[in-house]
């Protein structure tokens, strides 16, 4: 409770024991002090009282402008310039003309297609991802009238596809409404498919100089350090919208007309400086100088910053699920080759969910626990039954083992079951056995098969189809269809299948 009333330290006490506590403003120097009474009845009384010695500390918009340029001058001398979708060129600061500047690559598609990319998935990893992705779609017009299966094809093994098929929407929406040109607002670019707060204000500000912060979790953790906000969820709502309006506090108004910098270097000033895990380089860091919990730290306040400010996000338990899963593989010679032609049957996922719209093979859940359990009694019984159901006929069936699989939520684990499907015992009648697999999309046997799973699995016709290994390998195949493919027999050189070694190995001595 705090009441209107000025106290000096001298001030004579209620018959019941004080303290004194001093706290500190945003950047850690004396603002308040706090007078505590406990009165004999226990209850706790909290008066607030005029600071009697020492200086007070100027608000935080008094120093925007010193946080705003320290940061723009070490983007520009610490930034990674191995980004390809940034690029030098000469000009000079509004505020230090003799340092040169080194600003992003300010083609509004390059960095919407790298702050897409960024998410979720680690910077080093992105760079080739992005540098194939713009050979094959250098601009906003080619990625519009590309097919999804292409689109999914490039982005295959970066994750969270949804991502992929999201640029592809947003392209279309960006031909269809803007002429092909991404808007210069960061109002407008929230119009378009899968670009929300975060990618819009980076387009706005680094491309067209729009003053609005970029928030992601690094400009979070900064800026609720340079505060020193206790008991600060770094993943509520409310919280972003609070770092949200202190961003915009700082941005302000001055001389120095770069808010794409300053976003950009408060992004890897809390990727590489004031970093998520470990430790903070508080020495190296710009802004330490006006850090609330820096101060806090060096004055004992608070036993660290790590953990404390902001709070260590709760780690939710990852979800267990167990998949069955059974490999239909179609093997035939063609005419005048020895050579054995594989292909497989696979199901197109729901656009919507995990591995949205990316390949697998004929699956099915058949435990998920979503509190980290791990409960799987009876699942035999269950695993058979789902062989049966998914064996589609088939009488030889072999069980090829387990592959694990993890996601950030989820841990898989599958069970890979193979059956194998001979051309010549299969022959209907209807196709020649030379035919081109490429040619005839699917053997009348092929159709029966896939007819069964897809009555059985509920699905529409045209998310079930059968590819060549080449093809699932050029087509959107996620990485677990992948590490599947690989555990099965594979072929050699030749396009034989290999049988298993038998020879047992050396004993070793000791």
């Amino acid at each position: 409770m705090n009441f209107p009333l000025q106290f000096s330290l001298n001030t004579p006490l209620p018959s019941a024991q004080s303290r004194v506590i001093v706290t500190r403003n945003g950047y850690g120097r004396p603002a308040v002090c706090y007078l505590v009474v406990f009165l004999k009845s226990s209850y706790e009384l909290l008066l607030k009282v005029a600071l009697p010695v020492g200086e007070s500390m100027p608000a935080m918009k008094n120093n925007c402008a010193d946080i705003r340029q320290a940061t723009i001058e070490w983007f520009h001398t610490n930034q990674r310039r191995d980004l390809p979708w940034r690029q030098t060129f000469s000009d000079t600061d509004a505020c230090h003309p003799v340092v040169p500047v080194v600003t992003p690559l300010t083609d509004p598609y390059h960095v919407w297609v790298s702050e897409v990319m960024s998410q979720q998935t680690q910077m080093d990893t992105v760079i080739p991802y992005f540098k194939r992705w713009i050979a094959v779609f250098p601009d906003i017009a080619t990625l519009a009238r590309a097919t999804e299966a292409s689109v999914m094809a490039v982005w295959s093994g970066m994750g969270y596809y949804r991502r992929a098929l999201y640029l592809k929407k947003g392209a279309e929406h960006v031909m269809k409404h803007f002429g092909g040109s991404l808007p210069t607002t960061a109002a407008q670019l929230r119009a378009i498919p899968g670009i929300g707060l975060y990618t819009s204000a980076a387009i706005a500000s680094i491309c067209f100089r729009e003053r609005i912060i970029s928030v992601d979790g690094n400009v979070v953790r900064v800026l609720s350090r340079l505060r020193c906000e206790r008991n600060f969820d770094p993943k509520s709502a409310k919280s972003i919208k609070e770092v949200f309006h202190w961003g915009q506090e700082i941005m302000g108004e001055g001389p120095c007309d770069r808010p794409g910098d300053f976003n950009q270097g408060l992004m890897e000033i809390g990727a590489r400086v004031c970093k998520p895990s470990g430790r903070p380089l508080c020495e190296e860091c710009p802004l330490h100088r006006y850090c609330g919990a820096y101060a806090a730290m060096q004055s004992g306040e608070i036993p660290s910053i790590e953990g404390v400010i902001p709070l260590r996000a709760k780690t939710l338990k990852k979800k267990k699920e167990h998949v069955f899963c059974l490999v239909h593989e179609f093997r035939e010679k063609t005419a005048g080759d020895s050579a054995l032609k594989r292909r497989f049957i696979v199901v197109r996922r729901p656009e919507e969910g995990l591995l949205g719209g990316m390949l697998e093979f004929p699956s099915r859940t058949y435990v998920s626990s979503p509190d980290g359990g791990t409960d799987i009694k009876g699942s035999r019984d269950v695993t058979d039954e789902l062989r049966k159901k998914l064996a589609a006929g088939h009488k030889n069936v072999v069980e090829v083992g387990h592959v694990q699989h993890i996601f950030s939520h989820i841990d898989m684990r599958v069970l890979v079951y193979h059956a194998v499907w001979d051309g010549p015992s299969l022959d209907c009648g209807g196709y020649t056995r030379g035919t081109d697999p490429r040619v005839a999309a699917r053997r009348p046997s092929e159709e029966k098969i896939c007819n069964a799973l897809r009555r059985e699995l509920c699905l529409d016709s045209s998310r079930i189809s059968v590819k060549t290994e080449e093809e699932i390998k050029g087509a959107a195949a996620s990485r677990l269809l992948l590490k599947i493919l690989d555990k099965l027999t594979p072929l050699n050189s030749e396009g034989r299948v290999r049988k298993p070694s038998t020879r047992k190995r050396p004993r070793l001595a000791g």
